[in-house]
C-alpha cells in the first residue's frame, strides 16, 4: 500500500495526503484485504492526544491520519511542512459511500443513537444506487466497559462480511475501539468518522461546502450546538495555538543548536 510523508503536529504524525489519495488508499486496502485504520485528527483530537499519551499512541499506530481541519493545514505551513489540503471526515464519508457503490464494497455503520443508523442506511442506499450498507448498530451507553456487549459487537461485525467499517462513536472512544478490535472483527478498513452517520440521517446539520472551505466549519457547528461545542472551542482553540507556538519555537531552537 502507498505510504505518505508525515507532518508532526504536537507529536501526532499527520499524513500529507489529498482527499482523493485517501479514497484510493481505502479502495486499495479493500482490494488487497489489508487491515488498516483511518482517523481524522482536528484540534480537539490533537489536544486530547497532548493530554493522554496512550491516546496519542493509538493515533500514531493507525494506518493513516488525515488532516480534518483548516487549522492543521495552516499549522503545517507555519512549521514549513505544508500539508496538501484539508480532508474533511464528513465529506470523506459521503465520497466513500459513492465509491463503495461503484466498487461493490460493503459498508457497516456503527454508532449514533438507536434508529439513526437505519435512517442513514435508507437515505444512503437511495442516494447512491448500488451501495450496500451491510449492517447498522447503536451500542448502548457504557458498552466499552461491558465484555459481553463488546463480544456481541465484534461477532456482529465479523459476521457482516463488510469491507469498510464506519464508526461514529465520537473521539476518543471510536479510535480506541478500532485500535483494540481491528484484528478481531476482520474488516479491511475501519474509519473513525464522528457525526457522519448523524449527518447522513439528517439528524445533524452539516456545514455547507463554502463554509468548510473558509475554515469556519467549527463556527457553524458551534452556532448549531452552542451548549455542547461552545466551551470546547473557547478553551481548546487558545491552548492549541499556544502549544503550536511552543513547538515552532522548539523547532527553531533545535535547528540553531544543530547549526552551531
Amino acid at each position: 500500500m502507498k505510504t505518505f510523508n508525515k507532518v508532526d503536529i504536537l507529536g501526532v504524525k499527520v499524513a500529507n495526503v489529498s482527499f482523493e489519495d485517501t479514497i484510493d488508499y481505502i479502495v486499495d486496502a479493500v482490494k488487497n484485504k489489508k487491515k488498516t485504520s483511518i482517523f481524522t485528527p482536528n484540534i480537539n483530537l490533537l489536544i486530547a492526544a497532548h493530554k493522554d499519551q496512550q491516546y496519542k499512541d493509538v493515533l500514531n499506530t493507525s494506518g493513516l491520519l488525515v488532516p480534518d481541519g483548516k487549522p492543521l493545514v495552516w499549522t503545517s505551513k507555519w512549521l514549513k511542512q505544508p500539508l496538501t489540503e484539508k480532508v474533511s471526515g464528513s465529506s470523506l464519508f459521503f465520497r466513500l459511500c459513492e465509491v463503495s457503490a461503484q466498487e461493490n464494497m460493503r459498508v457497516f455503520l456503527l454508532g449514533a443513537a438507536p434508529g439513526v443508523g437505519d435512517i442513514a442506511k435508507q437515505k444512503l442506499e437511495k442516494k447512491y444506487p448500488g451501495l450496500t450498507i451491510s449492517g447498522t448498530y447503536s451500542p448502548p451507553f457504557g458498552f466499552e466497559n461491558d465484555p459481553a456487549e463488546l463480544d456481541k459487537i465484534v461477532k456482529l461485525l465479523k459476521e457482516s462480511r463488510s469491507d469498510v467499517l464506519v464508526v461514529g462513536l465520537g473521539a476518543p472512544k471510536q479510535e480506541r475501539f478500532i485500535s483494540k478490535y481491528l484484528k478481531a472483527y476482520n474488516i479491511p478498513v475501519s474509519l473513525g468518522l464522528g457525526s457522519s452517520i448523524d449527518y447522513a440521517a439528517g439528524v445533524q446539520k452539516m456545514a455547507p461546502e463554502w463554509i468548510k472551505k473558509t475554515g469556519l466549519g467549527w463556527l457553524y457547528r458551534t452556532l448549531d450546538q452552542p451548549a455542547r461545542l461552545g466551551k470546547r472551542y473557547l478553551s481548546e482553540g487558545p491552548l492549541y495555538f499556544m502549544l503550536v507556538m511552543k513547538q515552532i519555537a522548539g523547532n527553531k531552537k533545535g535547528k540553531e543548536i544543530r547549526m552551531n
